[in-house]
């Protein structure tokens, strides 16, 4: 279902490394994090390479009421910084984006001070940053707001986004161009399981 793991290792590991330079670029030398802007996501995957996993399935009501929203669900999985997220579309096969991310006061701001995500207001966050297969292109940016007790949190896409297909052998990548109404989602813990096929490949 998902790429190979030497390949994503090798581009987690890229964009892990992009993910620290755009954390240099947006805001200097990352600030010392008060206890209350803590990290409460990264010391839970330390020991034992841990996966969190995070997800949201929309009911068939909810996609009703919102027909503009093309996301049915979302899967989120966390690990040492390493994101993987699954979108999967009322239409068409699921799309995994992957990124290296780091925790940061001041997320999502950019160098001109300006807000990158206009919804999002926390004094903290994961700046994220998207590649695609065993490319070190940056192909995208997302934020993750997480709740303190770690048990829920927001994600921000900014679009387009560069996203690869879960067909196998299929590592060239795609441009999301993602509507308003799937770019914001708040999900909750799940059980880890949903999410082991990410964790074989991290090292």
């Amino acid at each position: 279902m998902h790429t190979a793991a030497t390949t994503r290792v090798e581009a987690s590991i890229r964009a892990f490394a992009l993910s620290v330079g755009l954390a240099a670029m947006l805001g200097g030398a990352a600030p010392s994090v008060s206890a209350e802007l803590s990290d409460p996501l990264s010391p839970l995957t330390s020991a034992g390479g841990s996966v969190l996993c995070f997800g949201r399935d929309y009911s068939p009501d909810h996609l009703t009421r919102h027909p503009k929203q093309m996301t049915k669900s979302v899967l989120l999985a966390f690990q040492q910084g390493f994101v993987d997220v699954v979108l999967t579309s009322r239409r068409g096969a699921p799309k995994r984006i992957g990124a290296g991310c780091g925790w940061r006061e001041g997320a999502g701001i950019d160098t001109s001070d300006r807000k990158m995500i206009p919804n999002f207001n926390g004094a903290a966050g994961f700046d994220c940053t998207v590649v695609v297969g065993d490319s070190a292109e940056e192909r995208g940016y997302f934020l993750i707001d997480p709740a303190q007790d770690a048990k829920s949190l927001t994600l921000f896409l900014l679009s387009p986004i560069g996203a690869e297909s879960d067909k196998p052998g299929k590592t060239e990548g795609d441009s999301l161009d993602l509507g308003p109404e799937d770019r914001t989602f708040a999900l909750t813990r799940i059980n880890s399981k949903a999410c082991e096929p990410f964790k074989a490949t991290v090292k």
